[in-house]
């Protein structure tokens, strides 16, 4: 994309997101382009919400808030505790809430799960009331992983079980049927029908629940997502607007609402806070709390090391298909601790 950009001989290059997908390793090469483009006298756009890359790389910052600029400095002019307070309009004096798990029996296990060389002879077991973080660098097979939980692919070899009871999972419709809910990787292509409606989206998982004799009682619909878009705060126009016209954080506040109405037993979290600002964050990461404590089992896959350490309970590392190391206490761990298991 920025080869393109370059051969149309462009002045100014406005870059979204672009780490959204890359490895620690690919992110510091494409800061090496950013610079050499800055010695050739070219703009750079760089839109991110990773404010530790902001820091790295930028030279000023405009921060946006619904829409409008609510502050610009020199980045030396800037703390992180400031930028923060600017995106989310008030004082936040932590990034993760605080919680005291309350950890109890095994809810869901994996016992040899494989796939090819995706994922490899894979083995865990999430407990009542905890949040077990799922990391590693892209490509490590982490959702490769969870998508063989949900049914969404095929596995070669494995066993699932729930509260005990051995699952014979085969599609996602068995998984939702089964306790099981996925938020995934990418909700504009696998969770959301961006041309629809806010109130068809949520729906979706929900229509035996909400429909009789082939046919969706509209009044429930819009009852039951009306509740959960106050609870949630999603920000819209009216329940009709169109999922694709949303931000990012209130896209994912649509996808958490269908899933907190079928009310899984298993809720898998895959990079949930991707391309979201930072006080969606911490209100998804206060649900994230209140779903563990109501004994729910967490399962949440992040490539953000910050996010890893601030949300989980224990943590599992994998590594070209593999797990390769639990820490167990993670509150105590370190990000040189992960990327050693990482790299393995």
């Amino acid at each position: 994309e920025i080869a393109k950009a370059l051969a149309l001989d462009a002045r100014i290059i406005v870059m979204d997101e672009p780490t959204a997908a890359l490895t620690s390793h690919e992110v510091e090469r494409l800061f090496e382009i950013i610079r050499d483009l800055k010695k050739h006298d070219i703009g750079v756009i760089y839109i991110s919400h990773r404010l530790d890359e902001i820091f790295t790389i930028a030279d000023r910052v405009t921060v946006l808030r619904d829409g409008a600029n609510v502050g610009e400095r020199p980045i030396g002019e800037m703390t992180r505790s400031h930028m923060i307070e600017m995106m989310v309009g008030r004082e936040l004096k932590d990034e993760f809430p605080s919680r005291v798990p309350v950890i109890g029996e095994p809810r869901l296990e994996v016992r040899g799960l494989r796939r090819g060389g995706a994922v490899r002879d894979v083995t865990f077991t999430v407990h009542r009331g905890e949040i077990l973080a799922l990391t590693g660098l892209v490509g490590a097979g982490r959702t490769e992983t969870v998508r063989l939980i949900f049914g969404a692919d095929e596995r070669e070899a494995g066993e699932i079980r729930i509260d005990g009871n051995p699952l014979a999972i085969r599609s996602p419709e068995e998984a939702i049927a089964s306790g099981i809910g996925l938020l995934t990787e990418d909700r504009k292509l696998q969770g959301l029908a961006l041309g629809h409606s806010v109130r068809e989206n949520f729906g979706l998982p929900n229509l035996i629940r909400l429909s009789r004799g082939g046919f969706v009682k509209l009044g429930r619909e819009r009852e039951e997502f009306d509740g959960y878009a106050k609870q949630l705060s999603i920000k819209i126009p009216n329940r009709e607007a169109r999922a694709g016209n949303l931000s990012g954080g209130n896209q994912q506040k649509v996808v958490l609402a269908k899933w907190l109405a079928r009310n899984c037993d298993v809720l898998i979290f895959d990079e949930p806070t991707r391309g979201i600002d930072v006080g969606s964050k911490y209100e998804i990461y206060l649900l994230m709390n209140e779903l563990a404590a109501a004994g729910k089992a967490i399962v949440m896959i992040s490539s953000e090391l910050p996010e890893v350490l601030g949300m989980a309970d224990r943590i599992l590392v994998m590594h070209e298909g593999r797990v390769t190391g639990e820490i167990t206490d993670a509150r105590r761990a370190t990000q040189e601790q992960i990327m050693e298991l990482a790299v393995a």
